[in-house]
């Protein structure tokens, strides 16, 4: 289904009853990521989901879509919903626009679940990274996809998980490269929400990592969850793809912490 927001349109998808739910995809994803762990969830919860703009099937609005304005948009499917509550789950990318809406409607949180994510800001180095991939996408979106996509995967599970990396790429494929470049863009400009998301305890908080994930530092993750109240920390064995690499246990993750927490 698609509905219009700014005169754009924004694609998403509502399953089963209960107390809300959204599910908030990553970068170079769509929501058809979620589809394991919504036929968990949809026995007992509305779960909702979205294609972020310039992804999957929503069209993009600008030159830069900052994790505040991906908020704004999920702000607006609650809204059109007249869901007054929901918890948020999101991967990678959509961990940081989780955290953004956590700052911007903090009166519509049930709870907060980060999912191969983490709050951090980019430092100078990171940055400097993004600035260098806008560049490739503006030479050759392909390529960037191609390599992009199997890099987050832990190393050893590339080659054992090439058909589903193949897919991805395929369904990345599909974005701008304008749309890529918006995302990257807006992911450099985010604020550090360590303390946000930290010392918050009005609302029940998951974060889930990898052990295995190349794309995060595990250490400081770990330093940083130590004073992370009210928050259950949970490390699975493989990386950054949970959705594929711990394609059983992660969902299960999350089922536990809505029960556990009445959600």
């Amino acid at each position: 289904m698609k509905y219009n927001y700014k005169k754009t349109d924004i694609s998403f998808r509502e399953r089963g009853e209960g107390k809300a739910v959204i599910l908030v995809h990553g970068f170079l994803e769509n929501q058809k990521m979620w589809d394991g762990v919504i036929e968990i969830l949809k026995e007992d919860h509305r779960v909702l989901t979205l294609d972020l703009l310039g992804h999957g099937k929503s069209d993009g609005l600008c030159d830069v879509h900052t994790m505040e304005q991906q908020a704004m948009v999920i702000n607006d499917l609650m809204n059109r919903h007249k869901i007054i509550k929901a918890t948020l789950i999101g991967h990678s990318m959509g961990g940081y626009i989780s955290l953004a809406f956590a700052e911007m409607f903090p009166e519509k949180l049930s709870g907060l679940g980060l999912l191969n994510s983490h709050p951090f800001a980019d430092n100078e180095e990171k940055k400097e990274s993004r600035d260098r991939a806008v560049k490739t996408v503006q030479r050759h979106y392909e390529a960037y996809v191609k390599a992009a996509i199997p890099s987050f995967f832990a190393p050893d599970n590339r080659e054992k998980y090439k058909k589903v990396i193949d897919q991805l790429v395929a369904e990345a494929l599909h974005m701008t490269p304008e749309n890529i470049m918006a995302a990257l863009k807006g992911m450099k400009l985010r604020k550090d929400r360590s303390k946000l998301f930290c010392q918050n305890q009005n609302y029940p908080k998951l974060w889930i990592v990898g052990k295995k994930d190349p794309l995060i530092d595990l250490d400081r993750i770990r330093d940083l969850s130590l004073d992370c109240k009210g928050t259950d920390y949970i490390e699975l064995g493989e990386g950054h793809m949970s959705y594929v690499e711990n394609k059983k246990e992660m969902p299960a993750v999350i089922k536990r912490f809505l029960q556990r927490n009445d959600l």
